[in-house]
């Protein structure tokens, strides 16, 4: 028995659509749409360059569930590549690219192998006559409730064992409940490794099984940030070794700018430039949101903000563009819960701290048929910053009346 050694991905989303974005010039939207198929072409010259015996993808290969035959005729492809270097490629839809989709099929060459609607094996044999079960279904349908991890039954006469599964691993309430699994149930299938798809971050989840979320391999919102990529996996008897290969050429970031000096607009300018050109020196591209702690002097820069915005696009030139999308202005205000506060403020203080219904008080704007199609889906840690900024701008109020 040798060691094998493979690349795993997820959650490519090819065709995907970029949001949050407007204004953008030309060239730059060219390139955000070309991103995730170069992040793909990425993962396949990985795949060539370390020799490897061959790759997974764990679900979502495409971005919706009636693929479009450009992106299927690309990403064949890329599959005859590896093809050529005699890669197979085993593979399962997700919850984006089930199977119940309308789709025009192009065929695939014959070292793709999909997984069906149901868990079943697939066989990888190396020359020397390694051997490798891998286990897997695609998604029937959009929604999948099931724990389908109970349908994984190890099938002996194998020397590894690789599970591919699409689904949320329980304790992760940021995500869609897809497939769900436990990492106890993961480690009593007593598989090699188990390739995860569904959640966008890149995490190690286990090391003892050895159980990972390659995270997807291009940013698609400012949620998605920092760099995306795959994993290069080799399993070695009982040994596993993984690495991160990144593989987003554009890169969604966010910076903060303690304003100094005066606030002047001046300043402040040269401060983005210079961050700006910072980012420029590593040569990827930059999807770039700027956060102004702005102190004393955010009512003065709440003036410009818009035109400072314009004038830091309108000088962006840079083949690899640092592209600020967005400028926020924060008015760090300390909390203040003295106890020699009145008992109005101190009651108010205690409500605040208790407050727990942070959906229900939003849901009118999400309810808006105009204000909703600007705002994105908060996360649990986006609520509780905008509950403890609500809440030092009424100590302030309060405090200062008093």
């Amino acid at each position: 028995m040798s060691s094998v050694k493979f690349i795993h991905a997820a959650d490519l989303h090819l065709d995907s659509p970029y949001t949050g974005l407007k204004d953008l010039p030309s060239r730059i939207v060219k390139e955000l749409r070309e991103s995730p198929f170069k992040a793909f072409q990425k993962i396949i010259h990985e795949a060539i360059f370390h020799q490897v015996d061959f790759i997974v993808l764990s679900g979502d290969l495409f971005d919706g569930e009636n693929r479009s035959l450009r992106t299927q005729v690309r990403f064949r492809t890329e599959m005859e590549k590896l093809r050529q270097h005699q890669i197979p490629a085993y593979i399962i839809h997700g919850n984006h690219d089930h199977l119940s989709g309308t789709w025009i099929t192009v065929e695939l060459p014959e070292n793709v192998h999909i997984f069906s609607g149901q868990t079943e094996v697939k066989l990888f044999e190396k020359a020397d006559g390694t051997s490798v079960h891998l286990y897997g279904f695609s998604y029937p349908r959009r929604h999948v409730k099931e724990r389908m991890i109970e349908t994984y039954m190890k099938a002996e006469g194998a020397d590894y064992h690789i599970g591919l599964l699409h689904g949320n691993l329980e304790g992760n309430a940021e995500h869609s409940p897809y497939s769900p699994f436990s990492l106890k149930e993961l480690a009593d299938k007593d598989f090699d490794y188990w390739a995860l798809g569904h959640i966008h971050k890149h995490q190690v989840v286990s090391e003892d099984p050895l159980v990972i979320y390659s995270g997807n391999i291009q940013g698609r919102n400012r949620k998605e940030s920092g760099e995306k990529g795959c994993m290069l996996i080799e399993l070695d008897g009982d040994l596993g070794r993984h690495s991160f290969i990144g593989t987003s050429g554009v890169i969604w970031h966010s910076e903060t700018i303690q304003v100094t000096a005066d606030g002047g607009f001046d300043a402040i300018f040269k401060q983005c430039q210079e961050l700006i050109e910072q980012k420029c020196l590593d040569g990827r591209s930059y999807l770039l949101e700027l956060k102004l702690d702005a102190g004393a002097y955010a009512g003065e820069i709440a003036e410009y903000l818009d035109e400072l915005t314009r004038i830091l696009q309108e000088e962006e030139q840079a083949e690899a563009f640092v592209w600020v999308y967005k400028i926020k202005l924060i008015q760090t205000i300390p909390m203040i819960r003295s106890s020699k506060v009145s008992p109005f403020v101190a009651e108010i203080s205690e409500l605040a701290s208790e407050f727990e219904d942070t959906e229900a008080a939003s849901a009118a704007l999400y309810h808006h048929p105009i204000a909703r199609r600007f705002l994105d889906s908060m996360e649990p840690k986006e609520q509780k910053s905008l509950l403890d900024e609500a809440e030092r701008w009424l100590l302030k109020v309060f405090e200062t009346n008093e």
